[in-house]
């Protein structure tokens, strides 16, 4: 009897397993090791186009509808209208467990139920999705998820109805309600970290765009934004966290945030790779995608059908995603410095891509890298954006600074220029200033101002002498010949005098009239009554000129006065006993050199001379 009831069992258990066409390849045997099982390969398909079929028909037809292949891979049937209907069998063998919990790792999809059918032929339904009120889902959780309770010696088979206008994919697993909950842990640090890290990213660039006032950085602040808005819809946390009670606005959302990313993602690769100058062309598609985008951003807004719209927004991003990697490149190959992060921190992104969906094809083993691949990649991506674009105003800075040290260095040379000028006109202005119109020697004002200074220097040290030369008999001359013959005498005589005095401290002045004075700075008695004499020979000897045909001789009077070092003196004390010694020479008949030092004696003596000379 006991035989019979298990060939029963048996049989029973055997046309359950064949009605469910459920192979053993096909289904999920749990045992003390079950924790997390993968169960997106254990899954037998069926395509319904009509969307008409319930469970009951499912159900009863599945032996002949359901798929017999075993996938290789997660199903991922892309964007469709079809209803897919997906089977497994699930037995537990030996685990203690008897809570488990079923998580769909794709968290955009519209609506999935899930049909669990008993072996007393109950049927349990629940539901979750993007478009169905949070509350309704088993667990709080932002990816879709059910209960299934299932003890020791348990067999269920498992129905799942997927409808959704984004794409179908199947990614799937069968926790213990422990392990969920670990690996619901686990995960919530990995995305805190991310999402973290994208807001500390963002308030910096901001800051950033506050401080300099720089586009990139308000088009980058922008981008992460929205990225990070994007991936919090992706992943079912705004779901979950910001309106769990509006499904609507759940669904548009990625359709919206995938627009509107790619406003700033454009906009910011524009900014930063300079293409209105790098690439005039592509600055032109990249400013129609912009505006293509913008209207994009408002469709899932307005439009009834939501389906025609995340595709096409999705397809546009990609085509927008590969534009912006060749102007990365184009701008690259031109020798554009600031593209080599750029394109480094788009590859960071693709790398991440690419290893999560080799992870998804079974290419890759299931690990934490591969798992939080595109968190990892798009963790690379904005960080080295960001030091592509401290680079970019490290660059930027050094050009600014370059270019105004350029232009100091032009503006310095422009100054000196006109300094020199400057210097040069107030040179020749004191040189006008300070010279004789007539003669081309200095004049009174500057003899007065020279004479004053080595009067000071002579207190100190060093000799000085002072020469006063006056033209014999030159008022006849000039009413005799006329002033321009006076005026001729004065400028050879001055022309000579110059040649005579050759020191370089020496100078020359016309006094007053026809009277020239020469201040001799560390010169003796001895020395000065030398000078005197040289000129007054070579005066007397040279200074013959012809005028009206006739020639013309010159001899001039000589009085020189000398202050020896450490005497105090005024400079009108010199020019006044300089004045007695040629008024002296006159009184001696003329053309002559008559030498007084500054002294009491000889300053009395040259005082007594000039009462005599006063009616000439």
């Amino acid at each position: 009897m006991i035989r019979l009831l298990l060939v029963a069992m048996l049989a029973l258990s055997s046309l359950q397993a064949m009605a469910a066409g459920a192979p053993d390849s096909l289904s999920v045997r749990l045992d003390r090791t079950s924790d997390e099982i993968d169960i997106s390969r254990k899954l037998a398909f069926y395509e319904d186009p009509t969307s008409n079929l319930n469970i009951y028909q499912i159900k009863r037809r599945w032996p002949e509808l359901g798929s017999k292949e075993v996938p290789q891979k997660a199903y991922n049937f892309g964007f469709t209208d079809s209803t897919y209907w997906f089977h497994t069998r699930v037995e537990n063998v030996s685990s203690l467990n008897d809570r488990w919990v079923i998580e769909g790792l794709y968290p955009i999809i519209d609506e999935m139920e899930l049909f669990i059918v008993r072996a007393t032929g109950l049927v349990e339904r629940q539901i979750a999705g993007d478009s169905v009120p949070f509350h309704k889902r088993a667990k709080d959780h932002h990816n879709i998820n059910f209960d299934l309770n299932l003890g020791r010696g348990e067999s269920v088979d498992l129905y799942f109805r997927v409808k959704t206008s984004g794409a179908v994919q199947m990614r799937t697993k069968l926790w213990s309600l422990d392990g969920f909950s670990r690996a619901d842990h686990q995960e919530r640090f990995v995305l805190g970290l991310f999402y973290g890290l994208l807001t500390a990213m963002l308030v910096f660039s901001f800051l950033i765009f506050l401080s300099v006032r720089d586009a990139n950085y308000l088009w980058y602040s922008g981008y992460i934004l929205n990225y990070g808005a994007l991936q919090f819809s992706l992943n079912g946390l705004s779901f979950e966290h910001l309106w769990p009670d509006s499904p609507w606005w759940n669904n548009r959302s990625v359709a919206v945030l995938i627009a509107s990313g790619m406003v700033f993602v454009l906009s910011f690769s524009r900014s930063f790779l300079a293409l209105k100058t790098n690439a005039p062309i592509l600055n032109r598609v990249f400013l129609f995608m912009i505006g293509t985008f913008v209207l994009a951003a408002f469709a899932p807004m307005v439009s009834p059908d939501y389906a025609p719209v995340i595709r096409f927004n999705s397809f546009v991003a990609v085509l927008a995603a590969i534009l912006v990697m060749f102007a990365g490149g184009l701008c690259l190959y031109r020798n554009f410095r600031p593209a080599r992060f750029f394109m480094l921190a788009w590859t960071a992104l693709l790398a991440g891509m690419l290893l999560y969906l080799f992870k998804t094809f079974g290419v890759l083993p299931a690990n934490f890298v591969t798992e939080y691949a595109i968190q990892i990649g798009s963790a690379f991506e904005v960080i080295l954006l960001s030091i592509a674009l401290a680079d970019r105003l490290r660059h930027m800075t050094q050009e600014t600074q370059r270019i105004q040290s350029d232009m100091n260095t032009i503006l310095e040379a422009r100054v000196a220029d006109r300094t020199a000028a400057l210097e040069s006109a107030n040179r020749q202005l004191e040189m006008l200033s300070s010279t004789d119109g007539l003669t081309g020697v200095f004049n009174r004002r500057y003899f007065d101002a020279h004479l004053r200074e080595e009067v000071v220097r002579c207190r100190r040290r060093g000799s000085l002498a002072l020469i006063l030369l006056d033209v014999d008999h030159f008022k006849a001359f000039n009413d005799n010949l006329g002033h321009q013959a006076g005026d001729s005498c004065l400028r050879k005589l001055a022309d000579k005098l110059t040649c005579l005095v050759r020191r370089e401290t020496d100078i020359v002045c016309r006094y007053g009239g026809e009277e020239f004075a020469i201040v001799l700075p560390y010169t003796d008695a001895a020395g000065a009554r030398q000078v005197a004499e040289q000129i007054r020979h070579g005066i007397e000897s040279d200074l013959w000129f012809e005028w009206e045909g006739e020639p013309r001789s010159v001899t001039v009077s000589i009085g020189v006065a000398v202050v020896d070092s450490g005497i105090t003196v005024e400079p009108d004390d010199m020019v006044a006993v300089a004045d007695e010694a040629l008024y002296a020479s006159k009184a001696e008949g003329r053309n002559r050199v008559t030498t007084l030092e500054v002294s009491g004696h000889s300053f009395r003596e040259a005082s007594a001379i000039k009462p005599q000379l006063a009616g000439e």
